[in-house]
């Protein structure tokens, strides 16, 4: 009889856990966020989320005061507020995966954005995120895949994101790293043409010091958070989102340039969307 992995791994990470946990054996908790940048490293500072025209509208869920929003038995396709903002309600009829995209790059008051809302700091310390974290461990990570992008320092390249200042730090630059993370993709034509793919990476030990076996599970639930909060974030910026499951894990680790502590989780390409 064939082996079940995934129900051992299930069994494994029963809770409570059988042995103590690091943390209750007094072992010191692993640093959070990633912080690897040095002084030759390339840094992009990214624009304040609370200074883009993202941060300048309100959802309702009523009429809403502060943004001159109509309310939403009155304007039934959703959209109210600057810029034709759309109500939560319309953000979450209308998500879709989107593959197509067009050249049209993306900019880097929108990137910071996304970020923000997929996984930024909303609170006064790392812990608060956007996105919410079994015991506010964190332990997931966010890499881009970046071509074509005329702001940042190298247009094309990949960057791996520090939420804690809200900046870029450059891991890899030219098309060539960004090429091979589309092979270590399956070539799929989404992750080919966009011009941002995030790539989900995750330290499980950060979450197995606190919760022992059970802390797997943790890391791929963080992720399915991180990426939801990407796709809603995408809606209300008009910009594509499409979750990827399907890459090579060593080879994306090989070019994400991850230690060996590291292994990736999750990815989805976003971009604006073809018309």
């Amino acid at each position: 009889m064939q082996r079940d992995i995934g129900m051992e791994f299930m069994a494994a990470s029963n809770y409570p856990p059988e042995t103590r946990t690091d943390e209750q054996n007094g072992l010191p908790r692993p640093e959070s966020p990633d912080n690897s940048t040095g002084p030759d490293k390339i840094i992009f500072k990214l624009p304040s989320p609370k200074d883009t025209l993202y941060s300048s509208h309100s959802v309702y869920g009523g009429s809403c005061g502060s943004c001159g929003c109509e309310d939403p038995a009155a304007d039934p396709e959703g959209f109210g507020g600057p810029n034709g903002r759309r109500s939560l309600f319309e953000i979450l009829r209308t998500r879709r995966s989107i593959r197509r995209y067009s050249a049209e790059e993306i900019s880097a008051e929108c990137l910071s954005y996304l970020l923000w809302a997929s996984c930024g700091i909303s609170g006064e310390s790392d812990g608060f995120r956007t996105a919410p974290s079994a015991g506010a461990i964190h332990p997931v990570e966010t890499s881009l895949s970046i071509q074509n992008c005329s702001w940042l320092p190298k247009k094309d390249g990949i960057w791996r994101y520090n939420p804690t200042e809200h900046e870029l730090s450059l891991v890899a630059e030219g098309i060539d790293a960004v090429a091979g993370l589309g092979r270590a993709c399956m070539m799929q034509p989404q992750v080919l043409r966009a011009p941002v793919v995030f790539f989900w990476t995750a330290k499980p030990y950060r979450a197995v010091w606190k919760y022992g076996t059970r802390g797997y599970r943790d890391i791929f639930l963080d992720a399915g958070h991180i990426c939801q909060n990407l796709y809603l974030a995408g809606v209300d910026a008009d910009i594509g989102v499409c979750a990827i499951n399907a890459f090579a894990d060593e080879a994306v680790k090989a070019q994400l340039r991850l230690p060996e502590d590291e292994i990736v989780v999750y990815a989805a390409s976003c971009g604006h969307k073809r018309r």
